[in-house]
């Protein structure tokens, strides 16, 4: 599968709120960090699938959609690649007023591709394609 291809499944996977399908596609061995009010959080897979149960379950019973505003994705070599992105939330028909940027690298590795590496600043100004999507 191409990582074009694999992104496309990957951000479908998470919209849908597949818990399963990212405790397969994170590595064991993710390196993490998210900054959020100047704060710097620094976490592995554990904490990594535990904060996205926690959302799943926050969001479970609520009217959200989260809309993905693709920035770049870029080859750093034949078996590793960058993608940067906004994911931001639709909460019972309204945008709330911030975004998360991501820049996650995704290693493929014997054949199926995992997320190594994250960085996200939390907490930031939307983009303005999601102000056109809501």
């Amino acid at each position: 599968m191409t990582f074009e291809e694999f992104f496309k499944k990957f951000k479908e996977k998470a919209r849908r709120q597949d818990l399963d399908f990212l405790k397969e596609t994170i590595s064991k061995e993710l390196k993490a960090r998210e900054i959020r009010s100047g704060e710097i959080v620094d976490y592995h897979y554990n904490d990594s699938i535990e904060g996205w149960r926690q959302a799943f379950d926050y969001f479970a019973d609520k009217d959200m959609d989260w809309i993905y505003t693709d920035n770049t994705i870029i080859p750093l070599n034949q078996n590793e690649w960058l993608a940067s992105f906004w994911v931001s939330i639709r909460l019972d028909g309204e945008l709330l007023e911030t975004s998360n940027l991501f820049f996650n690298t995704f290693q493929n590795q014997d054949g199926k591709w995992q997320l190594v590496r994250t960085y996200i600043e939390a907490g930031v100004k939307n983009p303005d394609s999601a102000k056109v999507c809501s």
